[in-house]
């Protein structure tokens, strides 16, 4: 039995290196920021929000404290043109092979994905994910909201869903669930760059 236990723990551990790899770190050229990065499922990812200013970024609340936190937030058209040479904004395809690495369900995936301090998230494989919140821009409301409890990464896939600005796919976790949305353009989300 102890033996049968201690082969589940070094086949678990073989997994999650094979899922995971060490963090790195990468300079954008652009500005010199630095930013982590980590290796999931094969393949590299900012393991830090993108806070590079370009048209169509901003603050949360217009606050750079805030940029310095939890990067910018992006309009879509800002987020498409956003990452350094050698990176790019994921597709929905990327972000659904993505999640498969945290998880079965969207609860699962987002307790692995989240910070330790934000609602008991375990941060599993180090994507540090903050609630970073999201910025409203349509005809009726133009507002920042849900910081410390939200955030949205966008990707490039687009999908107007019956949306006034059009709509593009989008990761979306919070304290309860992570998933693939569709969301408004005009809205300020947050980027994730992946290594070409």
């Amino acid at each position: 039995m102890k033996i049968e236990m201690m082969m589940n723990k070094i086949f678990i551990a073989i997994g999650m290196l094979v899922v995971c790899s060490m963090a790195g770190m990468f300079k954008d050229s652009r500005d010199g920021q630095m930013y982590k990065t980590v290796k999931i499922g094969g393949r590299e990812w900012m393991a830090q929000n993108l806070n590079v200013e370009v048209p169509g970024s901003m603050c949360y609340d217009n606050n750079p404290a805030n940029c310095e936190k939890y990067g910018r937030l992006y309009t879509w058209d800002a987020a498409k043109n956003a990452c350094p040479t050698g990176w790019h904004l994921p597709s929905k395809r990327e972000f659904n092979a993505f999640l498969v690495n945290f998880g079965t369900t969207g609860k699962e995936r987002s307790s692995n994905l989240r910070v330790g301090n934000w609602k008991n998230g375990m941060d599993e494989y180090g994507f540090s994910v903050l609630p970073a919140g999201l910025y409203f821009n349509d005809e009726t409301l133009t507002a920042f909201g849900y910081l410390g409890e939200q955030t949205f990464f966008w990707s490039s896939t687009e999908d107007d869903f019956g949306l006034a600005n059009g709509g593009a796919h989008l990761l979306g976790v919070d304290y309860g669930v992570a998933g693939i949305y569709v969301g408004d353009k005009e809205y300020g989300r947050s980027v994730r760059c992946i290594r070409n």
